[in-house]
């Protein structure tokens, strides 16, 4: 047994099994990114077709999806360095590796 501790999911990466993985999730995490983003999704939610899985689907997929772009460190310093002319330009290869993890180099 190792004496390190487990790793934990970081609960704002949409990789399987990993991030919000219900509506209730989501509500969660949204709040706490952006109160603005909650009641937008709220609205959307509250305007879809009970009867479209695929709507509600889309729907969730892509609010996730807006939830790790605005609270992944990464992609925060990426967006913040393309407004900095001066800033070092990375590449997606240099953020992400194969599995979606920040490399260990930076």
């Amino acid at each position: 047994m190792s004496a390190a501790p487990a790793e934990r999911p970081d609960p704002y990466r949409t990789q399987a099994h990993a991030g919000p993985r219900t509506v209730t999730q989501l509500r969660a995490a949204l709040t706490a990114a952006s109160a603005a983003d909650r009641e937008e999704f709220e609205a959307q939610l509250g305007e879809l077709d009970l009867d479209d899985p695929e709507e509600y689907a889309a729907l969730v997929r892509s609010w996730r999806h807006r939830l790790v772009m605005r609270t992944r460190p990464e992609i925060l310093a990426a967006v913040a360095a393309s407004t900095d002319p001066a800033a070092r330009r990375w590449t997606s290869s240099e953020i992400l590796d194969a599995d979606g993890r920040q490399e260990s180099s930076r």
